[in-house]
């Protein structure tokens, strides 16, 4: 029976048989609808066992037998394809599952090279920041970085201007180290420039969101396999435990007293440690880090130069505060409310100095044992020969 002429979609007419409703579409119906390729794509062959006779004849080219397809899952749904003329019979109800077929097959393929494209920004972005990262094991700046600020720190706190300059740059540092001690005795504290509030009751608030913040840092640094900042989450957290739950209220507001000036001596010799090891890639510690043992070594070495002034000459103990009476000052509160002497005090500080110093030595040496492990290019040799070290996630061949 003669196919009757049906528009599928605005431009495009294809056979219609009016007793069965199947659609059959000749190649260039196929290329217009379907699109080309996209067909093999949807459809699978269905294998014909050997003798088997199929019924299924083309309706344009008559003789030939037809072969039998099916959609791919998860649409079902048989089709027929010539074998002469290429054209495609679609029974009733299958022009629309291979609609459907089709239109997951196109979405799948679009979310695919979305992907793709995504993945290609990304790995695109990651080698130009490869390039833009520098290493911390590897060159002769990671070897002298540490050595060379200290000793310009040092000698440039020798000077007047040094000293006036050391003072301010020691004065955040004093102030977190009374609201770091604060915190992590579950106290709440809001450090400003010249002076740090603090209340004296323990907020458990206050300790569940240190305990939380210490807790996340630990995590993520555990995730990046970040030893260095799994180390110092767990210490801080070991702090924390014990100033709330070990020590009393006492006791603890005394260490927050003492932990101003410790502050000038342990965060700018952690800033000096830090230096060294890397921390989670959204801080560009490669970078900063060149910045922060800046203000790290002025600071530590004028509370160096400080506290052995002080040990040799206890009439240099800075007494007073910056602002309000000689009597709200550190060093005053702790000989008069806890009953330290003015040397014991200068003993305490410097004693704690050395320990920093023993800490920055340890660090360094590391370091150098982790520079020379890697056996890349000796830092001589290197600096002899103008070669560069590939960058992190970049693959390099050492001579």
């Amino acid at each position: 029976m003669p196919l009757e002429d049906y528009e599928a979609t605005p431009g495009v007419v294809v056979g219609l048989c009016p007793h069965c409703r199947g659609l059959f579409l000749d190649r260039d119906e196929i290329r217009k609808l379907v699109g080309r390729g996209s067909l093999a794509d949807a459809t699978e062959i269905v294998p014909l066992m050997l003798g088997e006779e199929v019924m299924m004849r083309c309706p344009t080219c008559v003789d030939p037998a037809m072969q039998p397809l099916s959609l791919k899952a998860p649409e079902t749904g048989e089709l027929w394809q010539c074998r002469d003329c290429a054209g495609l019979w679609l029974p009733e109800g299958a022009f629309f599952a291979l609609a459907n077929a089709l239109t997951k097959l196109r979405s799948a393929a679009e979310e695919l090279a979305a992907t793709c494209v995504s993945e290609t920004v990304h790995s695109e972005r990651t080698r130009r920041l490869a390039h833009s990262r520098s290493r911390f094991d590897v060159g002769l700046e990671n070897l002298i970085g540490v050595p060379l600020v200290l000793l310009l720190s040092y000698l440039f706190s020798a000077t007047l201007l040094g000293r006036m300059l050391a003072s301010l740059v020691g004065m955040p540092f004093h102030e977190l180290g009374h609201a770091a001690a604060s915190w992590l005795s579950s106290r709440i504290a809001i450090p400003l420039p010249f002076f740090t509030v603090w209340y004296d009751d323990q907020s458990i608030l206050m300790g569940l969101v240190v305990a939380s913040a210490l807790t996340w840092l630990g995590y993520h640094a555990h995730q990046e396999r970040n030893r260095f900042g799994l180390a110092t989450a767990v210490l801080l957290l070991t702090i924390q435990a014990v100033f709330t739950l070990a020590l009393p209220a006492r006791l603890t507001l005394m260490w927050q007293i003492l932990s101003g000036a410790l502050g000038e001596l342990l965060f700018g010799a952690f800033l000096l440690v830090a230096f060294h090891f890397p921390l989670p890639d959204r801080l560009r510690w490669d970078f900063w880090r060149w910045v922060a043992i800046i203000p790290g070594a002025l600071c530590f070495t004028h509370a160096m130069r400080l506290w052995r002034t002080v040990v040799s000459d206890v009439s240099q103990m800075p007494w007073g505060s910056a602002i309000g009476s000689d009597s709200d000052g550190d060093m005053n509160r702790l000989v008069q409310q806890f009953g330290w002497g003015a040397n014991e005090l200068a003993e305490f500080y410097l004693r704690t100095g050395y320990l920093c110093m023993a800490a920055i030595a340890a660090a360094y040496a590391y370091a150098i044992w982790r520079h020379y492990e890697k056996r890349t290019v000796p830092f001589s040799k290197g600096l002899r020969r103008g070669e560069v070290q590939p960058a992190p996630g970049e693959k390099g061949t050492v001579p």
